[in-house]
């Protein structure tokens, strides 16, 4: 049988009763269950949420991140049925029913109302503060976070149908319209007063606690740059503090050009040190070379004490004088007063110069000679080098002593420099944190605005009182019930059926047993009246004999009959009855058939061409080796005048049968019913018995195999069909364009 359409739909015929009574019993069970089933109506809110498309301070990011988007409506969507958010939706509505002095049909209805003042206990009732919904709120709240076992607390975490966590969220309907900035929040119960108020408190809360939460964490963030920004300006004005108490302690102006100043100040010195001192040099060999050509008297003339005290004050003036003059560290006032001494001590030291001169001019009149002339000129070029190798020498000696504050204003100001570098760069680093965590706090406050611009979530559309209730689903839960039904029964019959480990089959006792099938019989049903069971008898028997005298034929030697064993691994399997019909159709065909059996029928058959032989059943089977051994009280004179034999043995696991005899059979033949199982026994048995048989390999005779099997024998089953059965079978065999003739 193939495993088609029409397969399955005659398997499911089969238990057309089934698969009726079942979907009736589930559709009536529903039916009857949701008779009292309570009306529902149902609201819906619309919020503009400004998510996409709203109001943006951050001009520099226009673009639309649609992933951002979606996540944040999902943020969004997942606040609306969060715990925290039905828990106090809950706790405010049963809020909004206790503060009522009565039963209001815009809030609560008067059977509602009853019932929940007749359940709630007086120590809750005590908490109501008439009038004020918010203070009786906070009572209720506190009640409900003492403990886990006081009402509120079972109330709301419990299965209430008003006020449970569970019921309210498993009414809420959530839908994001399209693409746009709008969520549809719905809402269903069965007071429309609780509906509607529901889905109002519902849209109060959990606006408030978006808000809240975009506006903690943007407050959070701002927070924390300010904090940050305050630390910051604190370093900063640390580090400018230290650097202007150290520009104090070592009175710095400004670092770099007061450095700057002082070595030019040096080079210039330097240069001056340098001159001065080459001009002292020249003076004092110039001074040497003249006193050497002075005579002896002359030179001790010159170096006289009143001579050598004008040298001496005059060397002191000019040192005092290069004093004030190359002094470094002077202020303007100070400048002037060394100006004014310094023009006093000039006009001394020409004064001196004067003396001195007059000196030199009475020693070349008293030492008047043939020689005056040579020394007047000698004295004087001495008196000129004299008096400028003592300003030389004061001019030199002053600018080594400023040479020596120089190196020690190097000393001091050469340490000061890295210190300075370092202090500058702490106020570097300090000043550009400063400047990055005032950008950042800039920053937060413009997201901080962004956020407060797109957290202010509108309701577009206010809740509507329904008065309407919602279509009843009652007759599509007793379609859905019946449906159900139906499938359930179909599904486990197709799965019973193709785990039916029974041979059923030609295909799956082949498969099974691992023997060809040369016949299969029907099994007959009277509840099968419009099917011509003669018919398919005959056909099932003609393909029995039509392969028994087909292997007449094959018979090497043609004067003896053929014999044919018909056995079985069981009993009950209808060996007998196959055997009736078998032999009654041969010898309707005129062959002479002797049937040898232990079975006592009587078959009924009346022709001469029939003889019957009857063994009894013994373990003298096993010794048995010629069909003539049948015949004990030999009432057969020739067995040659028989053409076939069909020998019938019983059952071969529970009986002995014929070893010797069974390897002269020329065919044998495995009767088997197609309504059990093929099992462990059957196997062996049947293995011992093929290796007791020499001849052909044994062939099955599938016997009560369904009708609808022995299409693959006789094709279409000759059965009474009306037109519209016909057409049905074509489509379910996909037949569409199958003819009955050629034209």
């Amino acid at each position: 049988m193939k495993f088609n359409l029409l397969f399955f739909v005659r398997l499911l015929l089969g238990h057309v009763g089934l698969l009726v009574a079942m979907p009736i019993i589930l559709a009536s069970l529903v039916f009857f269950m949701t008779m009292d089933e309570p009306k529902v109506y149902n609201s819906k809110a619309r919020v503009y949420t400004g998510i996409a498309t709203g109001s943006n301070i951050e001009l520099e990011n226009t673009k639309i991140d649609f992933r951002a988007t979606n996540t944040a409506y999902d943020n969004l969507l997942n606040l609306i049925k969060a715990r925290t958010t039905i828990e106090i939706v809950g706790l405010k509505l049963f809020t909004q029913h206790m503060v009522l002095d009565s039963a209001d049909i815009k809030v609560i209805s008067r059977e509602k109302y009853k019932e929940l003042i007749k359940n709630v206990p007086d120590e809750v009732k005590k908490l109501v503060v008439k009038g004020d919904m918010g203070k009786t709120y906070e009572n209720f709240v506190k009640l409900k976070e003492s403990n886990h076992t006081n009402f509120l607390y079972q109330l709301i975490n419990l299965d209430h149908p008003d006020y449970s966590i569970e019921k309210i969220s498993g009414r809420i309907g959530l839908r994001r319209i399209s693409n746009s900035d709008f969520v549809d929040i719905a809402f269903e119960s069965e007071d429309p007063a609780i509906c509607q108020n529901t889905l109002l408190i519902l849209c109060e809360v959990f606006v408030q606690l978006n808000a809240d939460i975009k506006v903690n964490q943007s407050d959070a963030v701002v927070k924390y740059f300010q904090g940050q920004l305050n630390k910051s300006t604190d370093d900063l004005h640390d580090a400018e503090d230290e650097l202007l108490n150290f520009n104090r302690t070592h009175n710095i102006i400004n670092y770099y050009e007061q450095t700057k100043h002082i070595a030019g100040e040096k080079e210039e010195f330097e240069i001056k040190f340098f001159e001065v001192q080459r001009k002292f040099h020249a003076s004092k060999a110039v001074l040497t070379a003249l006193e050497s050509k002075l005579e002896t008297h002359e030179r001790k003339r010159i170096s006289s004490q009143s001579i050598m005290e004008i040298r001496k004050e005059l060397s002191t003036l000019n040192f005092e004088v290069s004093m004030k003059t190359l002094g470094l560290d002077k202020d303007s006032v100070q400048r002037q007063q060394d100006a004014r001494e310094v023009a006093r001590k000039m006009e001394r030291i020409k004064a001196l110069e004067s003396v001195l001169a007059s000196h030199i001019d009475t020693l070349y009149t008293t030492d008047y000679s043939t020689k005056s002339v040579a020394s007047t000129s000698v004295l004087a070029d001495w008196l000129q080098n004299t008096i400028e190798y003592e300003g030389y020498s004061a001019q030199l000696k002053v600018m080594e002593k400023k040479r020596l504050e120089f190196e020690k204003l190097y000393q001091k100001f050469s340490p000061l420099g890295a210190t300075m570098k370092r202090l500058e760069r702490k106020i570097d680093i300090a000043e550009r944190e400063y400047l990055s965590l005032l950008h950042s706090l800039g920053l937060a406050k413009l997201r901080q605005q962004n956020v407060e611009l797109k957290s202010n979530i509108k309701l577009t559309e206010v809740p509507f009182f329904p008065i309407n209730p919602k279509p009843s689903k009652r007759m599509l839960l007793v379609i859905v019930a019946g449906m159900v039904g139906f499938i359930l029964v179909a599904a486990t019959i197709l799965i019973l059926e193709f785990l039916d480990g029974n041979l059923n089959t030609a295909n799956r006792a082949e498969d099974k047993i691992e023997l060809k099938v040369s016949s299969i019989f029907p099994v007959i049903s009277a509840k099968q009246g419009k099917i011509d069971y003669n018919y398919l008898q005959n056909k099932a028997v003609n393909a029995i004999s039509r392969n028994i005298i087909l292997n007449q034929y094959k018979k090497e030697k043609e004067r003896e009959p053929v014999v044919n064993m018909l056995f079985s691994t069981q009993e009950n399997e209808g060996k007998t009855f196959i055997c009736k019909h078998l032999i009654a159709k041969l010898c309707e065909l005129d062959y002479n058939v002797l049937h040898i059996t232990y079975d006592d029928e009587d078959l009924g058959l009346t022709t001469e061409h029939y003889r019957k032989l009857t063994y009894e059943v013994s373990d003298q089977l096993y010794t048995i080796s010629h069909i003539q051994e049948f015949d004990r009280n030999q009432t057969i004179a020739d067995f040659n005048a028989f053409h076939f034999v069909i020998l019938e043995i019983p059952s071969i696991i529970k009986n002995p049968f014929p070893v010797k005899l069974a390897s002269t059979m020329d065919y044998t033949f495995l009767v088997t019913r197609a309504n059990r199982a093929w099992g462990d026994a059957d196997k062996n048995a049947l293995s011992l018995f093929k290796e007791a048989t020499t001849g052909p390999e044994p062939t099955i005779i599938l016997n009560g195999v369904k009708v609808l099997e022995m299409e693959t024998v006789v094709g279409d089953l000759p059965k009474k069909r009306s037109l519209i059965r016909k057409w049905v079978k074509q489509i379910v065999q996909f037949r569409f364009f199958t003819k009955k003739t050629v034209a």
